[in-house]
């Protein structure tokens, strides 16, 4: 229990601290729910920025805004009602706004917005680790909570106010329950999945989709059981629970406008995608507007089509059929990174199991994997004024980590298979130290040279290490240049 509120703590603290700064306070889709939250809290009518084809009569706003006259800043057009998305997301991320006192007619702060998917994304740590300890081991799940919040990539996305962090908290509660049901079949697993399949629709229609995901594997176990009449009734109670949300959605449209909802919901329901979707989900990493070349991001695909037997295969079905998802609604060539977020839970479970398995089996074609991509985040620390580590160091570094496994392939001894082992473990737990250097002082790397936009910050962003943690951290890189290059 000790190691478990320690690893979740260091994890909060990481994910929490300057959480507002970066991702960049200046997010624009940010904005698209923190002002339609806003506007329903105070006025009653969704107000927001759009580039979908509303009438000129619903314009009530087209200029610059800003925050208190500086950055962060933006031109948009905003409509009156605003019928994007459905309202829940818009009113959990406008009560934050409204409880801090933001002026809905300025840019939001971040840290308003972002202050209950902080807290959100803590939640589906703990549901990581309670999932993998349930489908496999303790241990496992430690180290699936420590890759969720130790990997740049899903840390920034587990920070974003997009309602793809609320569903992917919804999402993974649906995984829990059928886990389950399948090791017990019980109608109490199967009592809340419409409800929590109805909240993730109504924060985004995609939500929705998280029902198919439970209806398959109920009616899967009890048709495998040969209790037909079970599946039926049960998936029935399933399709019939659901319907209530949908049609909320549908009346929460047609009470504003109903001709602005349709022609909104025709054209969000036709965004180009295409047989391209599932290439682009991989070549363009990102939890913003912008690549975001993350080694522990890219290296998990390495992990994710080996699925194991049992209940684990179900963690590979559950990030294959998000992924199906995002390929059919996210286009094949629109980055859209946030429609990719409830998939992320999953990664980190992969990677997780990714990471024993390369210690487990040590060799060179695993060290290779290993030392090749599991470092490569130190290029994230490098700007003006930091340099990368120099090419004769690098290539002196990788060939040190490369030579114990060479030799075990000549020699095939013990002594060769643990150096091997004990070299991966190293470069793993390096991995994951330079990932924390990173994250603590991302937007101090990034904003060394640059103007960035701040906004005021929270209790929650001003969380810390211990001095002597905090000391480490901040001096990481020159530790690690220093003792490869002595080496």
């Amino acid at each position: 229990m000790f190691l478990f509120l320690f690893v979740l703590y260091f994890t909060f603290v990481v994910r929490a601290h300057n959480y507002e700064r970066v991702p960049t306070a200046n997010h624009l889709d940010e904005m698209l729910y923190a002002w339609s939250g806003l506007y329903l809290i105070e006025e009653g009518v969704p107000v927001s920025w759009s580039t979908l084809s509303y009438p000129e009569s619903a314009k009530v706003f087209s200029g610059h805004i800003t925050y208190k006259g500086g950055i962060p800043e933006t031109w948009v057009d905003l409509y009156r009602p605003w019928l994007d998305e459905p309202p829940l997301f818009s009113l959990l991320v406008g009560y934050f706004a409204h409880v801090f006192e933001a002026d809905k007619t300025q840019f939001v702060p971040a840290s308003y917005i972002r202050f209950p998917v902080v807290i959100i994304s803590t939640l589906v740590s703990v549901m990581i680790f309670i999932i993998v300890r349930e489908i496999d081991d303790y241990w496992s799940g430690i180290l699936a909570m420590l890759v969720y919040g130790l990997t740049p990539l899903l840390v920034f996305a587990s920070r974003t106010a997009m309602p793809e962090s609320l569903i992917a908290f919804l999402y993974i509660l649906i995984i829990y329950l059928v886990i389950k049901f399948r090791k017990s079949p019980k109608f109490y697993y199967v009592l809340p999945m419409p409800l929590l399949a109805g909240i993730a629709g109504l924060a985004k229609p995609t939500g929705y989709f998280v029902l198919p995901f439970a209806l398959f594997f109920v009616f899967d176990k009890l048709y495998k059981e040969r209790k037909l009449r079970l599946a039926f009734q049960y998936s029935f109670y399933l399709l019939v629970g659901i319907l209530p949300f949908i049609a909320a959605y549908f009346w929460y449209g047609y009470h504003f406008d109903a001709e602005i909802f349709r022609v909104i919901t025709s054209i969000q329901s036709h965004r180009p995608v295409g047989f391209g979707s599932l290439a682009w989900f991989f070549i363009s990493p990102a939890y913003d507007t912008a690549m975001f070349r993350d080694s522990w991001y890219v290296s998990a695909v390495y992990f994710i089509f080996k699925p194991r037997e049992g209940e684990k295969k179900l963690i590979s079905f559950a990030f294959i059929y998000w992924v199906m998802v995002v390929m059919i609604s996210g286009g094949e060539n629109d980055l859209l990174p946030w429609y990719r977020f409830p998939t992320f839970p999953m990664l980190a479970i992969l990677s997780a199991w990714g990471l024993q398995k390369l210690v487990r089996r040590s060799d060179f074609f695993v060290s290779f994997l290993a030392a090749g991509m599991l470092l490569g985040n130190r290029m994230l620390l490098v700007n003006a004024f930091r340099p990368n580590v120099s090419p004769m160091t690098y290539r002196i570094a990788f060939s040190a980590l490369m030579a114990p496994s060479l030799a075990l392939y000549i020699f095939k001894t013990d002594f060769w298979q643990k150096a091997t082992r004990w070299v991966i473990i190293g470069i793993i737990a390096m991995g994951l130290f330079l990932n924390t250097i990173y994250i603590y002082q991302a937007f101090d790397i990034a904003c060394e040279s640059l103007l960035c936009p701040i906004v005021p910050s929270t209790w929650l962003s001003e969380l810390g290490f211990p001095s002597f943690l905090r000391a480490i951290i901040l001096q990481g890189p020159k530790l690690i240049d220093s003792i490869v290059g002595s080496l």
